[in-house]
């Protein structure tokens, strides 16, 4: 199909705005394809193809694509938790793009990046990536590509360091990222605080928040300053959802911890106040926006508002995550997601098959609540 040809294709190439199409144009994408499935309102690509090649379990498939168009390899790269990428590891990307793919590097939306090709070059590509120090995985009914927001790298907010933990669960259960043999895939996040901006609580089946069981920190010599920069104490008190913040005759205000719900929004206010000094995470689990099992989507479910983290020990952490895999693999029933499995089986039945494996201590001890 001739350039001048890809009406629909060319549309998307115009505006302002940055257009996909434009980042493909000079790469050997194959743009014929995309035109000719939006003439005919669906895409090209079709169900089929191969989870897996051989020499690679996982981190590697196969695209079907419909006919004349030839099926296409991906390499799905796992990234650096918080989304860090240096400008060496950019320009290492782009020359492999270059050297082994179509010259282009998709972002996928669960956190990896994929590369597509040819067949024949995926085990030449992936050597060269480890030989950098990169590795794929996050394909087939396993652990998917461990995501997180920024955390305190970039971030005021962070409760827990959340590139720290979802680099640390990477590192821990990497086998499950590149031998899938898991009842279903498992996507997994980390967010730093409770405005959760890695989804945890409506996107992943398992995850973890990073949260306070204290009273927030106020900084009065800092708070006055924010009232004579023009900060209104009945404006933060009017914003909290549970009443929690009291304001006092002498122009000070008060936070009541049993009332406080620690949602942070006083926090994301007033620069004075910030969070507790009790730290830890919650962890919850379940969260899908696919429509597939018996639940259809569904929110994720707390499974223990708080685990301590002191001195970015995770270790309590990663021991209860990798028990979990394990309970799920055992009684859950063939692809059936996380969400779908915890509320056929029972979340106190979870907790208490914890227990009993000695990897979870009761309620109250280690902190744990």
């Amino acid at each position: 199909m001739e350039g001048s040809q890809r009406v629909m294709v060319r549309c998307l190439a115009q505006g302002r705005y940055p257009s996909h199409v434009t980042q493909l144009l000079d790469s050997a994408y194959p743009l014929d394809a995309y035109e000719m499935g939006l003439q005919a309102n669906g895409s090209l690509f079709c169900h089929g193809g191969e989870g897996s090649i051989a020499e690679l379990p996982g981190g590697a498939g196969i695209r079907a694509m419909r006919k004349p168009f030839k099926d296409k390899a991906f390499v799905r790269i796992l990234s650096p938790c918080g989304g860090w990428l240096g400008s060496e590891t950019l320009e290492l990307l782009a020359d492999l793009a270059d050297r082994y793919a179509e010259a282009h590097i998709h972002l996928a939306t669960g956190g990896a990046m994929e590369m597509y090709l040819e067949k024949e070059q995926v085990i030449p590509l992936v050597r060269e990536l480890n030989r950098h120090g990169l590795d794929v995985g996050s394909t087939g009914d396993g652990l998917r590509c461990i995501v997180s927001c920024c955390g305190p790298i970039r971030c005021e907010y962070g409760v827990v360091d959340a590139s720290a933990l979802a680099t640390y669960l990477g590192r821990r259960f990497i086998g499950e990222q590149q031998y899938p043999s898991l009842p279903h895939k498992c996507k997994t996040a980390v967010s730093g605080c409770r405005h959760d901006c890695s989804r945890v609580g409506t996107q992943k089946d398992h995850g973890f928040i990073g949260v306070f069981r204290d009273t927030p920190v106020v900084d009065r010599a800092r708070l006055q300053t924010w009232v004579e920069a023009g900060g209104s104490l009945a404006g933060l008190a009017g914003i909290c959802p549970a009443a929690a913040i009291r304001l006092l005759p002498d122009g000070d205000l008060l936070i009541c911890g049993q009332t406080c719900r620690r949602c942070m929004r006083c926090v994301g206010v007033c620069p004075a106040i910030r969070p507790g000094l009790d730290k830890g995470v919650a962890w919850v689990v379940g969260g899908k926006y696919g429509n597939r099992g018996p639940q259809g989507p569904m929110p994720g479910d707390v499974l223990i508002s708080f685990l301590p983290v002191k001195n970015n020990d995770f270790t309590l952490i990663g021991n209860l995550y990798g028990a979990f895999l394990e309970l799920w693999d055992t009684y859950a029933r063939e692809k059936e997601r996380i969400g779908d499995f915890v509320r056929r089986f029972g979340r106190e039945r979870v907790l208490q098959e914890l227990r009993v494996q000695g990897v979870l201590p009761e309620k109250g001890g280690d902190g744990v609540d």
